[in-house]
């Protein structure tokens, strides 16, 4: 009777052992605990996108106000194109570190001027560049850990006029 209570048990023995045979037998080491607080303090890539209202009044001067800043970890696939021929009414924005030093430069075309396509008429397409005086744009930028400004100036013909100093959060 106990020969029979043992012979169904062999079952779960087995299964028991095979659990504990797949269990692993790796040494954790120094040098992985030492990997795993680097990871730790290595700061995680952060993107920001900085939205901005521009308006142009009736004498043609245009302001520039933030609109909110939105911060968020990720990698931009890409770097922001530069403006190769930059013109006036182009804006350009400037990161900048605590002491205002520059960290990168890009530019952006005017924002007040779309290019729409449409099609007219006669079944064709059509642009037509339209002047606005009021618009919402964003700035989209991987943010290095360094910067704590953007400014943004607009490119006329004579110089450059500044806008707006914003203070990243």
């Amino acid at each position: 009777m106990k020969i029979s209570k043992i012979i169904k048990q062999i079952p779960y023995l087995i299964f028991v052992l095979f659990i504990i045979s797949c269990a692993s037998k790796k040494q954790v080491t120094a040098e992985d605990i030492l990997v795993k607080e680097e990871t730790k303090s290595i700061p995680k890539s952060k993107i920001i996108f900085l939205n901005y209202l521009l308006v142009k009044n009736a004498q043609g001067e245009k302001s520039i106000t933030l609109i909110n800043q939105i911060k968020t970890e990720g990698k931009l696939k890409g770097k922001p194109k530069n403006i190769a021929n930059t013109s006036s009414g182009d804006l350009e924005y400037i990161l900048l570190d605590k002491d205002y030093n520059s960290i990168e430069k890009h530019a952006l075309k005017n924002p007040l001027k779309k290019t729409v396509e449409f099609v007219n008429d006669f079944g064709n397409f059509e642009k037509r560049t339209l002047d606005l005086d009021r618009v919402e744009f964003t700035i989209r930028i991987q943010l290095p850990p360094e910067a704590k400004h953007m400014k943004i100036t607009e490119l006329t013909n004579a110089s450059s006029k500044e806008h707006i100093i914003t203070k990243i959060d």
